[in-house]
């Protein structure tokens, strides 16, 4: 059986993807994978078509022989996994399966497009819809799967999950059998273009080295309003979610790494939590990473997991760069994003820790979220303030707030009538789609960290404020944002090369 998987999304790496296609290679299944980078990546445009019919024709002639074709999706590629599906669906007869994100959240609205949609984790599902498929048993009744039958959804509940993470194999990098959309063709990815593609990584491109991007475990320890893992984790009634791969599994896939691609400069640990990791693991982890794999690498934290023994350990182990959500500076917002354990104080506690080895590690970035319906200007203000008193060097790292389907947050936002127009408003929206006002504004002139913090509490002086918010000032300053982005965006695709 050939099996074909497809990815819109910007960043190749993957992992979910990667990994069901190596349980699927595990299990004696021919897999194929096709990369198709959203060609808008963030700058979705409503309402058009993300691929020419080109690019839709060669796909359809690379999947013509697939015994079943998987696709992934989080909410902002809906409509390019609806164009993938709607030309294959066209051209082939074979069953479609979509998975990921949003197919879990939304099961009906996906199987609107696609035969079966697998809600929660998607690697047994696969290879049990492959089993049977090759069988010829019906796959009505697989656990986490849902498909129409009859004019019927028919509903399955989702999986055991599974706590042994080391039951699956490290993800499938082969140079072999997976393809990508570059230069407006799908074409074979070499090893040399997965470099290339590496290269544009938006940490890499920071880092000025190339990564190679991993999780070491799933799930998060927190419940944040406006994080689609705490319905994911609802789905499974919260147990058993937050699960972690053993330091062996995860360092004998380094090992790989190195070996087959030399090039990898660090490693990007991409877990939503890595310090939520107990102490005596990290000391474990951290052992093993130094004497067997010896590259710098980076990860995620959160303000209540960062301790200076955790730092400490990770730091002498090769710790490079750190990225920390602090999402926002007002109690009331914080609240809303049920961080409230979360506070200034705390926040600025865990800060403090990452500054004492400033020395040692490329200047940490702070993840902020921007245009949350419920703030006003104070809790803008706020905010701002506390970025003032953030100890330098650092970066800031802006998100506008996408309300993803069925999170807490977007509830709350659906009831109080924020939200109207879902496929324009949410479907395609991005988090770099901020909006240009004074204190957006203010947060871009403070991403690396060079603005002095005394002259950011000058401008957010009522009276500053009160003038540059006026009517007359709203324009100058949406001017003042856009040319600051363009030249941004400029500096970059000089430093890339481009023209």
């Amino acid at each position: 059986m050939k099996i074909t998987l497809i990815s819109p999304y910007p960043d190749i790496t993957v992992f979910g993807l990667r990994t069901i296609s190596a349980c699927l290679k595990e299990k004696g299944y021919e897999s194929h994978i096709v990369f198709l980078p959203d060609p808008y990546g963030d700058n979705i445009i409503h309402g058009k078509d993300r691929y020419g019919q080109f690019v839709m024709d060669e796909l359809v002639e690379l999947c013509k022989d697939s015994d079943f074709i998987g696709v992934t999706l989080m909410t902002n590629f809906f409509d390019g996994a609806v164009q993938i599906t709607r030309n294959l669906k066209k051209s082939l007869k074979v069953p479609v399966i979509w998975g990921g994100v949003h197919p879990t959240i939304r099961p009906e609205e996906s199987l609107e497009f696609a035969d079966y949609v697998c809600v929660g984790e998607g690697e047994d599902v696969a290879v049990t819809f492959a089993d049977k498929l090759n069988a010829g048993i019906d796959q009505a009744d697989t656990p986490g799967l849902w498909c129409l039958r009859n004019g019927a959804v028919i509903k399955n509940p989702v999986g055991i999950l599974d706590k042994n993470l080391d039951k699956y194999p490290r993800p499938d990098y082969s140079f072999t059998d997976h393809y990508v959309l570059f230069d407006g063709h799908i074409q074979p990815l070499t090893n040399e273009l997965m470099k290339e593609f590496l290269e544009k990584g938006t940490v890499s491109t920071y880092l000025k080295k190339i990564g190679y991007q991993t999780m070491t475990g799933r799930g998060c320890p927190h419940k944040c309003t406006y994080c689609i893992n705490d319905t994911i984790k609802d789905l499974y009634s919260g147990k058993g979610y937050l699960r972690w791969r053993s330091t062996e599994h995860v360092i004998n896939e380094l090992l790989w790494v190195k070996e087959n691609m030399p090039y990898i400069g660090y490693v990007w640990i991409s877990d939503d939590s890595f310090f939520g990791r107990g102490l005596k693991n990290i000391a474990e982890f951290c052992k093993s990473y130094k004497e067997q794999i010896g590259l710098p690498f980076t990860c995620l934290a959160s303000p209540l997991t960062i301790t200076e023994e955790k730092m400490e350990l990770l730091v002498d182990a090769g710790l490079m760069y750190v990225q920390m959500g602090i999402e926002s500076g007002s109690a009331k917002i914080q609240e809303i994003f049920n961080r409230k354990a979360m506070s200034n104080e705390r926040m600025m506690a865990a800060i403090k820790i990452i500054n004492k080895y400033k020395d040692r590690m490329s200047p940490p970035s702070y993840d902020f979220i921007l245009d949350v319906p419920y703030e006003t200007d104070e809790d803008k203000i706020e905010s701002l303030e506390f970025v003032s008193k953030i100890p330098k060097p650092f970066h800031l790292q802006p998100f506008s707030l996408v309300l993803y389907p069925e999170t807490k947050l977007y509830q709350k936002a659906k009831e109080d009538g924020y939200i109207t127009d879902e496929k324009r408003d949410i479907y395609s929206k991005t988090y770099t789609m901020r909006d240009p006002n004074y204190f957006n504004l203010l947060i871009s002139l403070s991403k690396d960290g060079k603005l002095p913090g005394s002259l950011l509490r000058l401008l957010i002086k009522p009276k500053i404020v009160k003038m540059m918010m006026s009517d007359r000032s709203k324009p100058i300053v949406k001017n003042v944002y856009h040319i600051l982005q363009r030249t941004k965006q400029l500096v970059r695709q000089i430093a890339e090369g481009k023209p």
